[in-house]
C-alpha cells in the first residue's frame, strides 16, 4: 500500500507569493503587460508546486519525491537508504523553527525533506526499512 505525505510549506514561500502577487498587480496597473505576464507565470508555477508536492512511500519499496508537473521527480530505492535523521533548523532569527528529515542514500547522495508530520514520516519510513530488511 502506498503512503503519501504532504510537504510543509515554509513561511518564506507564502511571503514570496504575496510579493509576486503585488508585483503582478502593479505591473498590470502600470500597463507593463509583458512583465505582468511573466510574473503571473512564475506565480502559477509556484502555486502548482505548493499544491502538488508530495512524498510517497510505495508498496514496491521506493521513496518518490514529487514537486509538481514542472519539476522532475526523484525516486529512491529503500534498499539504498543508509541513514535517516530528524533535524531542526530555524529561520528568521529563530522565530520560525522547522523540522526536516535528512536522508542519506547511495554513496554520497543526500536529500532533505520537509513533510507536514516529520515524526510520522520517519516512523513510516523506518518501519518500511525494517520490513524490507526482514524480507532479505
Amino acid at each position: 500500500m502506498n503512503r503519501i505525505f504532504h510537504v510543509k510549506i515554509a513561511g518564506g514561500t507564502y511571503l514570496l507569493m504575496i510579493v509576486l502577487t503585488v508585483v503582478m498587480v502593479l505591473a498590470f496597473w502600470y500597463m507593463k503587460v509583458v512583465a505582468g505576464c511573466m510574473v503571473a507565470a512564475g506565480l502559477i508555477i509556484l502555486i502548482e508546486r505548493i499544491i502538488h508536492s508530495v512524498y510517497t512511500l510505495t508498496a514496491d519499496g521506493k521513496l518518490v519525491v514529487y514537486y509538481g508537473r514542472f519539476y522532475k521527480g526523484k525516486s529512491i530505492s529503500l534498499a539504498d537508504i543508509t541513514d535517516v535523521e530528524l533535524k531542526c533548523t530555524s529561520a528568521f532569527g529563530g522565530i520560525m523553527p522547522t523540522k526536516y528529515v535528512w536522508i542519506q542514500y547511495g554513496k554520497n547522495n543526500v536529500v532533505s525533506l520537509v513533510p507536514v508530520k516529520p515524526e510520522e514520516f520517519i516512523h513510516a519510513l523506518v518501519k518500511r526499512l525494517e520490513h524490507r530488511m526482514e524480507e532479505e
